[in-house]
């Protein structure tokens, strides 16, 4: 597994993220311990509510297990020295994308050192860790940068930062 770049903030999301899932976790398990209680018989057959609690608990700890994997892997970016000429994390920057001749787009996206990129489609936030973002992290404006998707290869040019 490769390094997985984040900011000062998405260094905090990532364990934010950790935290919430094992409150998740624990308010979960006493879900499913009331259910086996509450249930006639033996606790768990034909006890949809203890069965599905068990399902989440699974998706829960493999979420868990993903982000404990991956922790050893975080690499805080220091983004100290930013430059003018240059893309940096929290630069909000004008591209064009050709994903082939008849298909091409002018985007503005934002990117981003977070663990978790904003889905909020406005933001149009690109992490560092997306092969889009790998290739804008440092790159200078005006220049055209690529990257492969599958056997498809993407061209990049690099307008301008927008400053708002």
């Amino acid at each position: 597994m490769e390094e997985i770049l984040v900011d000062e903030n998405g260094y905090k999301q990532f364990f934010e993220e950790l935290k919430k899932l094992e409150e998740l976790s624990l308010s979960n398990s006493s879900l499913g311990s009331e259910a086996y209680k509450d249930a006639i018989g033996d606790g768990w057959h034909d006890n949809f509510a203890f069965e599905e609690s068990m399902r989440e608990s699974r998706a829960i700890a493999s979420r868990i297990d993903d982000l404990l994997a991956k922790q050893q892997y975080l690499k805080i970016v220091d983004d100290s020295d930013k430059k003018e000429d240059l893309v940096n994390i929290g630069d909000k920057v004008n591209i064009n994308i050709k994903y082939s001749d008849d298909d091409m787009e002018n985007e503005v996206v934002t990117l981003t050192g977070k663990y978790i990129p904003n889905t909020d489609n406005e933001a149009n936030e690109i992490s560092l860790n997306s092969p889009l973002g790998k290739v804008l992290y440092k790159a200078k404006i005006g220049t055209s940068v690529s990257y492969s998707v599958g056997d498809s290869d993407v061209y990049i040019t690099i307008l301008k930062k927008i400053t708002d």
